[in-house]
């Protein structure tokens, strides 16, 4: 299980960890201090900005939309020592501006399937990215990109999928990751209590507590319903990685050597 040393503690930064730190199915480790992953930067009070710094961080692979990227404006400034990858990993018939969520939510506050909305998310990022998954692993597999940060909004959903991915690639045990996947609950349990009653508001609070819980929390069905075509139809994640992404098996390599010790 992930030690504490692993999660960093933030004023207004709630999921921000180590991806390494956990032992390989082979017997290796996973080095700490290479890959980072968390929530979106737009909060940070001063004395983050610096605790941010201190990490020596080269990188920020932003996964966010341009459209949350204007409303959520990272604190951290690129170009000074630090560059800048936006790949946006969404499905973009579900972008919305604030105005259209509200109608959509008050129209259809009756018949929206939160978990459903979730799975085919999940089915997208596995199977519609293909080009953005390959953009952020062939940048990772870079030495001179690395140390590196991958985030998107709650650091939860498309980070959690880019950060499994890497974890299954370099050997990192399934169960382990998938926990290591389920500790984002843990962590922004109280921002996502903020973002529930923001919904709910959005709604005219037309829709209860309980049936927005699934776009809240991190599941395993939603991990595990597309690790498990992934597999059927790959055999591997580095299969997966290689064929489906198109990832050079030379750039797999590189980021397996980066990450191993």
């Amino acid at each position: 299980m992930k030690t504490a040393e692993n999660i960093y503690q933030f004023e207004n930064l709630y999921n921000f960890r180590d991806i390494g730190g956990f032992k390989t199915k082979d017997g290796c480790c996973v080095k700490t201090g290479i890959l980072f992953r968390s929530d979106e930067l737009s909060r940070l009070s001063q004395k983050d900005v610096e605790r941010f710094h201190q990490i020596n961080i080269k990188s920020i692979c932003d996964l966010r939309t341009l459209q949350e990227q204007q409303s959520k404006v990272s604190r951290i400034q690129t170009g000074k020592g630090i560059q800048l990858l936006n790949v946006s990993i969404h499905d973009k018939s579900r972008e919305f501006t604030h105005l259209e969520f509200f109608k959509f939510l008050v129209s259809k506050s009756n018949t929206i399937d939160f978990e459903k909305i979730m799975k085919e998310m999940y089915g997208h990022m596995a199977f519609g990215c293909y080009k953005e998954i390959n953009e952020v692993i062939t940048f990772l597999s870079n030495q001179k990109n690395l140390p590196a940060l991958i985030h998107c909004t709650g650091g939860k959903d498309r980070t959690g999928f880019i950060s499994a991915l890497i974890q299954l690639l370099v050997g990192v045990p399934y169960e382990t990751v998938i926990n290591e996947y389920l500790l984002s609950n843990q962590l922004i349990a109280k921002r996502m209590k903020k973002v529930e009653t923001f919904i709910r508001w959005m709604s005219l609070f037309q829709i209860s507590s309980e049936r927005v819980k699934p776009i809240l929390e991190v599941r395993r069905d939603y991990l595990e319903e597309v690790y498990n075509k992934i597999i059927e139809q790959y055999g591997d994640i580095e299969n997966y990685l290689r064929l489906a992404c198109k990832v050079p098996q030379s750039n797999l390599e590189n980021l397996k050597q980066l990450l191993i010790e």
